[in-house]
């Protein structure tokens, strides 16, 4: 399969589950549409519900107790969120916030869980959520550590957004966070971040747009930033 046609499956719990019950999830819901900078979930709120992720990238935060947000994951069309409130009960341990408008269908966590037991979907959604808890572990150590170079860091979120897009966006190579947004999710001086994109946009390797950065061709961009991956840097 082509790099091309990658983001053209269906991915997340959807991609998990048949047709018919990802269909029942959305019914079974309240649609909202959202706009870019909203705040979906708060970190420390109360759960009992879930949305169900149909359009639209979501980036998901941790605030440290000094105030700044770190960018712990990118979700989108196929995913759950808030889906680990609905096994425990506990509050949410994370903010969920749009960069692009979207839309979810939101489920309160008994209509939820009945849904998914109806269906036969409990391994599925399982799998789902420990595929998420895996997907953590190297992210967190990257930022703890430090263990790669600002750029793979850079390419790596960029990575991120593109697999999230979903089958149906209309342009999944884009990046849609400001240069800002960016020094900000990856914890890095935004003029490091300024130098990347210079250096990549010199190299014909992405282009800027209003508000956000558009790899122009995926292949060869992983091809460009394979050098910098498994490097130390800060």
């Amino acid at each position: 399969m082509s790099s091309e046609d990658e983001h053209r499956l269906p991915r997340g719990f959807r991609r998990l589950i048949p047709a018919q019950t990802w269909a029942s999830l959305v019914h079974r819901g309240v649609i909202r549409e959202h706009s870019d900078g909203d705040r979906l979930l708060e970190q420390s709120d109360p759960g009992g519900w879930v949305l169900v992720c149909l359009t639209g990238r979501l980036k998901v935060l941790y605030t440290e107790p000094a105030g700044q947000e770190v960018l712990l994951a990118v979700r989108g069309p196929g995913d759950l969120i808030g889906e680990f409130s609905s096994r425990d009960g506990l509050p949410r341990s994370a903010t969920v916030q749009a960069v692009e408008p979207g839309i979810t269908s939101k489920l309160s966590c008994s209509d939820f869980n009945s849904t998914v037991r109806r269906y036969g979907a409990t391994h599925q959604l399982e799998n789902y959520i420990m595929g998420k808890l895996r997907q953590s572990a190297p992210h967190a150590a990257r930022l703890a550590y430090r263990t790669t170079t600002p750029a793979a860091r850079l390419a790596m979120l960029f990575e991120e957004m593109i697999a999230a897009a979903g089958p149906d966006h209309d342009a999944p190579y884009r990046v849609p966070m400001s240069q800002g947004e960016l020094a900000s999710a990856l914890q890095l001086a935004r003029s490091t971040v300024t130098r990347v994109i210079a250096e990549w946009k010199a190299a014909n390797l992405i282009k800027t747009t209003r508000g956000g950065v558009q790899v122009i061709d995926i292949t060869t961009f992983r091809r460009a930033v394979q050098s910098d991956f498994g490097q130390s840097g800060s």
